[in-house]
């Protein structure tokens, strides 16, 4: 049986709908106002300086301006990103639970779990975030035979943060070009959606002189794609982890 992606999308549009009020209770805590705080009040990593001068001394640079930053920031950057899987393990725990589960009780579960889902999600960006690299196809086909990880976690028996990877690559078998689709929609959905927003944060910014209730309103904006796009991501992941599990052999 081939993966139907209008389907997959149908279905994971059906489940947001049947908890709408509960995700979104959710997701605001987890997914939106960590991306805002960050946003508001920590600078974004340095850029490679691309003033004149050595290529290698350049490199060196901004590798020391790299790693200033990150001694300084990298912190909250680490402590948002857990806090936002911890989030996303609770959305798919309430949306497995199929309407029976309160947002405490799908906290508490993620919670139960927290320490092998984050190891899982930070083994599967390692592959996808270099297969980003390769001209993004690669990393796409990556992130979608790995969407399941978080499903398999939540949904399964308990079993290692390894073989939950095994397990959504067997899972994925066959539809890895289906799966790879479903995951643009949203990396590169929310990608493509947030650049306008970066942009107009940017010139607003100007000599740094920019609105200050501009720009608030502006990184609202952006943490509430950074939202849609993991509460998307989640929805999607149940819905094709569920129509791929019941597949015939």
């Amino acid at each position: 049986m081939t993966l139907s992606i209008v389907a997959t999308l149908r279905d994971a549009w059906g489940l947001f709908l049947r908890d709408r009020s509960l995700l979104i209770r959710l997701a605001g805590p987890f997914l939106f106002w960590p991306a805002l705080a960050l946003g508001l009040l920590v600078p974004a990593p340095p850029l490679p300086d691309e003033g004149v001068g050595e290529a290698t001394a350049q490199a060196t640079a901004w590798i020391d301006s790299v790693g200033q930053w990150a001694g300084q920031y990298g912190g909250w950057y680490l402590a948002s990103y857990a806090v936002g899987l911890i989030g996303t393990a609770a959305l798919l725990a309430l949306v497995l639970g199929e309407g029976r589960l309160t947002v405490g009780e799908a906290l508490s579960r993620a919670l139960g779990i927290a320490p092998r889902y984050v190891l899982a999600m930070v083994l599967v960006a390692l592959p996808v975030g270099a297969g980003m690299l390769l001209y993004i196809l690669p990393g796409l086909y990556v992130a979608g035979r790995l969407l399941l990880v978080g499903p398999v976690l939540l949904a399964e028996r308990p079993m290692a943060a390894v073989a939950a990877l095994a397990r959504s690559v067997r899972l994925t078998r066959g539809a890895g070009l289906p799966m790879a689709a479903l995951s643009a929609c949203t990396y590169l959905g929310g990608i493509v959606a947030t650049q306008p927003i970066l942009m107009l944060i940017d010139l607003s910014k100007g000599d740094g002189s920019g609105n200050p209730v501009a720009l608030a309103l502006l990184h609202a904006a952006a943490a509430a794609v950074a939202m849609a796009a993991g509460l998307a991501q989640a929805l999607i992941a149940v819905a094709a982890y569920r129509r791929l599990v019941n597949r015939p052999v």
